[in-house]
């Protein structure tokens, strides 16, 4: 057998030192069994781990290749913090930039709402307003959109002015028109007139009176009669006109 023959081969070889050490054929048969066992077990654990150790070394470099990477990696992220910081500062300073314009709007909207309810108020000054009907006998045709009490002043208009006898002044235009009034008259009005002056003399352009306070609903026509005498036929107006209030 090969197993055989590689024994005594190696008892052949350690022979003569074993004559030299007094030691029989068997034990040194025994003494090369071990030597050759250890070589083969020491061949085999060399050809089965070299492999390994060098995969291990390969490994090795690619891991620290890949720490090297890293930490240039936590590198760069450390250095996005220090500008997430100091984003953070920016976005502290817009937020309470933000929060001075929100408050600024809030109080923009208050002032404007109040400003809206005052137009609405206004919405009535004046509403829709007309005459119909015959000098000394109108009718007040009037809508308003919020309900309320009002008030209307009439506008009698001259587009030739009354002639105020030979008036030479102002005054005396007035007092011509006052004293042509029939004062003893029902629904006589206080008649305010507007004197003009042609460049020759003074005459009278316009006369107008209020006739009082009434109340109306909202968005609903208003129809109010307006009697007024004293006045000569002859003062019949080129055109009326009506003005509409409300009332506090």
């Amino acid at each position: 057998m090969i197993y055989g023959k590689w024994t005594d081969k190696i008892a052949g070889k350690f022979s003569d030192i074993g004559d030299r050490l007094s030691l029989s054929k068997e034990a040194w048969i025994h003494i090369g069994m071990a030597v050759g066992i250890a070589v083969v077990i020491s061949a085999i654990i060399l050809v089965t781990t070299t492999p390994r150790i060098s995969k291990y070394l390969d490994d090795v470099d690619c891991l620290f290749a890949n720490i090297t990477t890293i930490t240039g990696d936590i590198d760069g992220i450390h250095g996005a913090l220090d500008e997430i910081g100091n984003l953070s500062e920016d976005v502290e300073d817009y937020a309470s930039d933000i929060n001075t314009l929100t408050s600024r709007i809030n109080d923009a909207d208050s002032r404007i709402n109040a400003a809206m309810n005052d137009l609405e108020e206004l919405v009535c000054s004046p509403p829709d307003a007309y005459l119909s009907g015959t000098f000394g006998n109108y009718t007040l045709h009037s809508k308003a959109s919020k309900a309320g009490n009002f008030t209307a002043n009439i506008h009698l208009v001259y587009v030739s002015p009354l002639v105020a006898g030979n008036a030479t002044t102002r005054d005396e235009a007035m007092q011509t028109f006052y004293g042509s009034i029939n004062w003893t008259v029902p629904f006589l009005r206080d008649y305010i007139c507007t004197p003009t002056y042609n460049g020759a003399a003074w005459g009278i352009s316009q006369v107008s009176f209020n006739i009082g306070t009434f109340a109306m609903v909202a968005n609903t026509e208003k129809t109010v009669g307006i009697e007024f005498g004293g006045l000569n036929s002859s003062y019949e107006p080129d055109f009326a006109y009506v003005e509409v209030y409300p009332i506090l």
